[in-house]
């Protein structure tokens, strides 16, 4: 068993950096090697570390993958290239991380889940806003019974990236302005969040209702606004698209996602927003800054509403956690990512579950250049359905 892990970062951008930030104070989890296709931000990223002497540097993944130090690596580059990096970092014997989406393409999923079949390593979702404390609350009491049959989901994610810091040079990696992207000749490629489909970034809705439902998303349909954006005319991509959707359990789910709108907020809380429904009663997070979170329970027939609040213990919650990245969240990816590997056990977020929250935004993407057809989720895990190990058949149809 290890004593610690080692673990080289692949992608130095800005949510490269915040991962340094994160990582750094986390006991037996070491950054010992950096990876980016532009040493500037290798550069940024070293700063970053309290020592980093020990810390090789790499331009070449492929040569950090060969030499270096690491027993992981946290994948952290554009999703379009996400899949394939991820393969190639288990093919050579090594754990993963990747940020959020684990893939844009079916064929990605399906790859990434024969590599970890294949290969016996671990690979989890650095999928962050499942740990929200709420969420902890939320799943409580589902298992509980306290809402009763969970019959109707919620949520939005709409997060303006007007600001400067979410654009880059796509051929230098230098930061630059909204106006500046506006003159390139595929100005989507210098936003450091790159989606052709808004919706394809659900994961962070849908991965958090899932824990807490314990279940799976089977049908989609979606649609969106029309494309170039609204917003931005030098966008192609639409604003907003909005998903719905039927799990295995028979609720109905309603998720909806946007990047280009400017959304003035305080806390990253209020980018997100969530909403559960059941027979018994319902939960609702907070819209804006100055509104709480809700609770309605049905007692002697009536509806009782309550305003109520679930957040960190802060004056017993470790700084380490309070100050990584995401309001405390990226935490716990890294930690349990870091158990998972060092104790040799299931990574909270799996293979499975993370194929479960990202092929539902692929088949909503592909619903709404479809005329909103109504599509299908496969099961990802193996059983009789899926013989371990091997992909379906119908990877071809799907990718």
């Amino acid at each position: 068993m290890m004593s610690g892990l080692r673990i080289g970062l692949l992608g130095c951008g800005p949510r490269g950096c915040t991962l340094v930030h994160t990582i750094g104070p986390i006991k037996g989890v070491d950054i010992t090697a950096l990876c980016d296709r532009f040493e500037t931000r290798i550069g940024e990223a070293a700063s970053l570390l309290d020592d980093d002497s020990s810390c090789k540097r790499y331009t070449d993944h492929r040569q950090m993958l060969r030499e270096a130090p690491i027993d992981a690596v946290y994948v952290v580059v554009e999703p379009e290239n996400c899949s394939d990096l991820v393969v190639e970092c288990l093919e050579a014997a090594k754990h993963v991380i990747s940020d959020v989406p684990m893939s844009f393409t079916m064929e990605g999923i399906w790859n990434i889940i024969a590599a970890v079949e294949r290969t016996g390593m671990k690979y989890m979702l650095g999928e962050s806003t499942r740990y929200w404390p709420f969420i902890n609350e939320w799943k409580r009491m589902v298992e509980d019974g306290l809402l009763g049959k969970i019959i109707n989901v919620e949520g939005q994610y709409l997060h303006g990236m007007t600001l400067n810091r979410y654009y880059q040079h796509p051929e230098t990696g230098a930061r630059i302005t909204l106006e500046e992207a506006a003159q390139l000749p595929n100005p989507l490629k210098s936003r450091t969040w790159n989606q052709p489909h808004p919706i394809l970034y659900l994961p962070h809705e849908l991965s958090p209702l899932l824990r807490a439902m314990d279940d799976r998303v089977t049908s989609v349909v979606c649609m969106g606004t029309s494309g170039p954006s609204y917003v931005h005319d030098f966008f192609p991509n639409p604003d907003i698209e909005t998903a719905l959707m039927k799990t295995q359990k028979g609720s109905l789910m309603r998720l909806s996602a946007g990047f280009t709108a400017h959304q003035p907020r305080k806390e990253i809380t209020m980018y997100h927003w969530y909403s559960m429904m059941g027979t018994k009663g319902s939960v609702e997070t907070h819209r804006t800054d100055h509104d709480k979170m809700k609770l309605v329970l049905v007692e002697d027939d009536k509806a009782v509403s309550r305003e109520v609040w679930y957040d960190f213990d802060r004056q017993n919650t470790a700084a380490e956690i309070l100050n990584s990245g995401h309001s405390g969240l990226d935490y716990y990816a890294v930690r349990y990512f870091a158990d998972a590997v060092l104790g040799d056990s299931t990574p909270k977020m799996d293979v499975y579950r993370a194929a479960e929250s990202a092929a539902p935004a692929i088949l909503a993407a592909q619903s709404a250049e479809q005329n909103s057809q109504l599509l299908e989720i496969p099961d990802f895990r193996p059983g009789p359905h899926r013989p371990a190990g091997q992909l379906p058949a119908t990877v071809a149809a799907v990718g």
